[in-house]
């Protein structure tokens, strides 16, 4: 049945040349063993190109070998044979659907449970053990061919917790499974196998093997089928600590075990789904690479070289300055790409480094200063969609706290609201790296509370409530903090940033993973509702498409500037004879300077 699954991914998941590619690859790097062709761990990793700083391939080929037995859990870890990485692959990348009508929701739980363990010996295990030592498992593995075939138990060396609350976990269903052995008429074989296999509840990810496998998501993020992998490696030993304070963050959403450091199966689902929806699309591209082979070229007939493609090019660019960003990395980009999609040009969310966008840093507090002016003359010239991201200490502590939000609209005037009513219009959110990773998208049925808002006398706000101003006030008010938002002083020297639950609706939805930790007022490191922060960068990243006549946003920036400070000096160079008072009221009144000027620039009076 196995045999016959892998036949029907085969024939109709895959066209006869993508075939032709994957046993190729699979052929050229097999073992050999009693007639029978297999890929041993060090193999895989070779084959994928896995840096060995990140440590990330004895969790991979203990992914690959659950899956490999697919739809039946009991034969796992199998050996990774010619048929199993059919199964794998079609899994991994998606291809599945072509003949198993399922959802996502079905492929995460085969995925948590290809990575969790199940041994029940120990009821308590120190923090310090939680360390799971995978590959001393896949050495054992590989002693000889005929004990793997008789192995039907997780690899060796794995060491967790028993369930204490067995009670309110759901019970273990593979759904895909059941709709493979349907399209083979075999559902009673799977109801035995079944009998062999350890509910989900039972299970846990151990979190420091699966930070490991973070970190790989997190360097492989925007990674094309045809890009060279071993270009991902380049440069690795100055991106190591980001990567592993990134995955550190993300590990923090799925609340792994005080005790054991595992994660269960109802964490790992909230995160996956609400969180970070895209954490395993990596993964797709990677195992994309067996559909490729190099000695496979149809083009030496015609004397063209076999390309592999190029390694990521990085979508963030300098615009206007040539200053080093103090906040956007790779790093941080790739942590971001995870959870939030940006617009294209049509309307179609993407992934940022598949979609085509340029990243321009339109505003830096490190190079424009602290000035609101300098603020509003960078940001609003800027007319597409922005990332705006800060960084700070919180004030009660030495943590570090980045907040940033996607505004899929160009910034507007301070008296103008920015929410868009358009229910098809992209969506606007807010978003949390460090110190833990959490998502705020926007609150579909707002009409009333900005987005974003600006002044020279209250600084910037995202999510806040806009006092009016009264006939006998005339001054501006203090943004009022919403469920979730951030106030940013008008001299950027601090910030509030609040996220708290029972503050009603507003601008942004709260992360319940974030909320729920803050409720349990028994675990540790967990940040409050309110966090005051000192600033020590600021940044305004502009997000630009390259249009028909090849002009993106930075061109056209470039241009309105230009125009307005042309505007500037021809308005300075107007003869009132001497009345630079009445001048400017004059220029007042037509709309050329002052509040009424909208976006263009008043110039100097001198």
């Amino acid at each position: 049945m196995s045999h016959e699954l892998a036949l029907r991914f085969a024939s109709k998941c895959y066209t006869q040349l993508e075939i032709a590619h994957f046993k190729d690859n699979f052929k050229t790097l097999a073992d050999h063993q009693d007639e029978v062709e297999y890929w041993k761990e060090e193999t895989l990793c070779r084959f994928l190109a896995l840096p060995t700083d990140i440590r990330a391939g004895p969790v991979l080929y203990q992914l690959c070998t659950y899956l490999g037995a697919f739809p039946f859990p009991s034969l796992a870890p199998c050996i990774l044979t010619r048929e199993a990485m059919v199964k794998i692959t079609t899994i991994l990348t998606g291809r599945y659907k072509k003949v198993l009508k399922k959802g996502n929701h079905d492929k995460i739980k085969l995925l948590f449970r290809s990575l969790a363990v199940f041994d029940r010996r120990a009821s308590v295990v120190q923090s310090e053990k939680s360390t799971v030592n995978i590959s001393k498992g896949a050495e054992q593995q590989e002693s000889t061919f005929e004990e793997e075939m008789l192995k039907k138990s997780r690899p060796a060396g794995f060491t967790v917790d028993e369930s204490m609350n067995d009670d309110d976990e759901e019970e273990d269903d593979d759904g895909l499974a059941l709709a493979a052995l349907d399209s083979l008429d075999a559902i009673e074989v799977f109801k035995q196998d079944q009998k062999m296999d350890r509910k989900i509840h039972h299970a846990v990810i151990p979190a420091n093997n699966f930070k490991q496998l973070i970190m790989l998501m997190l360097l492989y993020a925007g990674l094309k089928p045809m890009d060279n992998l071993s270009s991902y490696s380049e440069g690795l030993e100055q991106r190591l600590s980001g990567l592993e304070g990134a995955a550190a963050a993300v590990i923090a959403q799925f609340e792994p075990e005080p005790q054991s450091g595992g994660i269960r199966y109802r964490d790992f689902v909230k995160a996956i789904t609400t969180t970070s929806p895209w954490l395993f699309e990596p993964l797709n591209a990677l195992f994309e690479h067996f559909l490729f082979s190099q000695n496979i070229n149809l083009s030496k007939q015609k004397g063209i070289p076999l390309t592999t493609g190029n390694p990521r090019s990085s979508p963030i660019y300098a615009a206007q300055q040539d200053v080093a960003s103090r906040l956007l990395s790779d790093t941080l980009l790739s942590q971001l790409s995870l959870s939030v999609q940006i617009a294209m040009p049509t309307g179609t969310p993407a992934n940022i480094f598949y979609s085509g966008a340029r990243l321009n840093q339109i505003y830096s507090m490190s190079s424009h200063g602290t000035s609101m002016s300098s603020f509003s003359r960078q940001v609003l010239s800027w007319q597409s969609a922005t990332l705006l991201m800060v960084s700070g200490t919180a004030q009660n502590s030495s943590t570090t706290i980045t907040i940033g939000a996607y505004l899929p609209e160009h910034w507007k005037e301070p008296t103008r609201s920015t929410e868009n009513t358009d229910p098809a219009a992209p969506k606007a959110c807010m978003f949390q790296l460090q110190p833990r990773h959490a998502v705020f998208p926007a609150y579909p049925y707002n009409k009333t509370i900005p987005i974003s808002h600006f002044s020279n006398s209250t600084g910037i706000a995202l999510g806040c409530v806009i006092p009016p101003k009264s006939r006998t006030n005339t001054a501006s008010q203090m943004p009022i903090l919403g469920p979730v938002s951030l106030i940013i002083n008008s001299d950027m020297s601090s910030a509030i940033f609040q996220h708290d639950g029972n503050a009603g609706t507003g601008a942004f939805q709260t992360d319940p993973l974030l909320e729920e930790a803050q409720r349990d007022t028994s675990k540790h490191g967990v940040q409050g509702r309110k966090t005051t922060f000192d600033i020590d960068a600021l940044e305004i990243w502009g997000i630009s498409f390259l249009d028909e006549s090849g002009e993106d946003e930075v061109t056209r920036q470039k241009k309105r500037l230009a125009w307005e400070e042309a505007e500037a000096a021809r308005r300075a160079g107007v003869n009132f004879g001497g009345d630079k008072d009445g001048a400017r009221a004059l220029l007042e009144m037509a709309g050329l300077v002052g509040d009424k000027a909208g976006n263009r620039s008043g110039g100097s009076m001198n």
